[in-house]
């Protein structure tokens, strides 16, 4: 995190929330020294920071203090962004940022992503939906047998080439 780089696990339950702390205690969870003036907790400089982020992130939630495990998948997985956009990163690695939200949360965190991108910051998506990261990518690095088999341009982007890719290895034509 020093470095300006975070990340977002594939697993939120598991190593992204703590389900019986609220929504305020997740999102500022990563940056708890931003809040601490001489040994104390400032509440003041907490909840206007952290309610600018969750605002900005569209969360969802009647307040902020509700435990993070009362919201829907979408918004908590949007907790969890705002938990890192706080860091202000330089490299976000984004483990299957979509998974388990529905239709709307999705296009709101593809938004998102967009924003991220456009501020500067390096955006790296890993997903199995492929659809999705042949929506959302400048440009795809395709895995197969343990090693990068290919890269491709945005106007090399076909469900096939990536298939391709990933099943024989190599430069597909």
């Amino acid at each position: 995190m020093r470095q300006g780089v975070v990340m977002l696990s594939e697993d939120r339950k598991r190593y992204g929330i703590i389900p019986v702390r609220s929504v305020r205690e997740n999102t500022g969870l990563a940056s708890l020294e931003r809040f601490f003036r001489r040994g104390r907790l400032n509440r003041s400089a907490e909840k206007e920071l952290l309610g600018g982020i969750t605002q900005r992130m569209r969360v969802k939630t009647a307040s902020d203090e509700l435990p993070i495990s009362a919201l829907s998948g979408g918004n908590q997985q949007k907790v969890m962004l705002a938990k890192w956009m706080l860091r202000d990163p330089r490299i976000m690695i984004l483990d299957e940022p979509t998974r388990g939200v529905d239709v709307g949360a999705k296009y709101e965190i593809y938004k998102l992503i967009y924003e991220l991108a456009n501020e500067g910051k390096a955006i790296l998506v890993i997903s199995s939906e492929l659809p999705e990261l042949l929506a959302i990518c400048d440009r795809i690095y395709v895995m197969g047998h343990g090693a990068i088999a290919g890269e491709l341009q945005p106007h090399e982007f076909s469900q096939e080439r990536v298939m391709r890719l990933a099943a024989l290895g190599g430069t597909v034509q």
